[in-house]
């Protein structure tokens, strides 16, 4: 399973998350594109793509209205529900945060399609589908078009133009549209907009990984992946937990 986006702030880019089966590390000029400046880690070439202020604003709102749900789901493993947040921070949040004022917390779960991946130009994707194309011939232009149409109104919410593209990435913590071979009921069924299904899926993932790995920052490095972005990955997520778990400053 992947699920989403790695960035790499200095130029925005993105790599989907899962298996090194995606190759994209394109140029990305949408990425936190209407954020605020003192919102993104804009000084690193590489790093967390938004900034501390941002990642306590996002912990905040994630506590304020889903805390007891992430506790729950946390039970019993070595994961905190700051384990969680952080990883929506590294995920999602660049393109969200500056939403939390402005939209209901059912918009924003429900908006949250994100990777344009093998579409937007200058990008590719070796994992099903590689573009709009060849999911169309695949699984058909109904599915192609209602897809489209949930990556539209995403579009809307940050004052882009419609696409003819279908987008790679679902959900807060980004479920990547390669599984829609095995899980074709996520994706035609807007599960996403769900936030229990979408918790669920990515403590499964977690959980598998650590179970391999008995060791937390090991399990989320391999739920991005592999290799050099995995371990950029993690080590992002480690310091929005650092940032997220701190006491508030009076």
């Amino acid at each position: 399973m992947s699920f989403f986006s790695f960035w790499r702030r200095k130029q925005a880019t993105t790599t989907p998350t899962v298996t090194s089966a995606v190759d994209v590390a394109p140029p990305n000029p949408e990425a936190g594109e209407g954020v605020p400046r003192s919102m993104l880690e804009s000084a690193r070439d590489d790093g967390p793509p938004i900034s501390r202020a941002a990642a306590r604003r996002v912990a905040q709102w994630m506590r304020t209205n889903f805390g007891e749900k992430l506790d729950k789901a946390v039970e019993g493993t070595p994961f905190t529900a700051d384990h969680l947040i952080a990883i929506v921070c590294q995920e999602t949040a660049i393109y969200w945060v500056n939403w939390i004022d402005k939209q209901d917390v059912k918009t924003i779960i429900e908006r949250a399609v994100f990777d344009a991946s093998g579409d937007y130009p200058g990008t590719s994707r070796s994992a099903f589908p590689v573009n709009t194309a060849a999911f169309r011939s695949r699984l058909g232009n109904d599915f192609a078009d209602m897809l489209i149409a949930e990556a539209n109104q995403m579009r809307a919410l940050r004052s882009y133009k419609p696409s003819p593209w279908v987008y790679k990435g679902y959900g807060i913590f980004q479920y990547d549209l390669q599984y829609v071979l095995t899980d074709e009921a996520f994706f035609r069924n807007k599960q996403w907009y769900d936030f229990d299904v979408c918790l669920a899926k990515a403590m499964g993932e977690l959980k598998s990984k650590y179970a391999v790995t008995h060791d937390v920052r090991q399990a989320i490095r391999a739920y991005n992946g592999s290799g050099p972005r995995a371990e950029q990955y993690a080590s992002n997520v480690m310091q929005f937990l650092d940032w997220c778990s701190a006491p508030a400053v009076a």
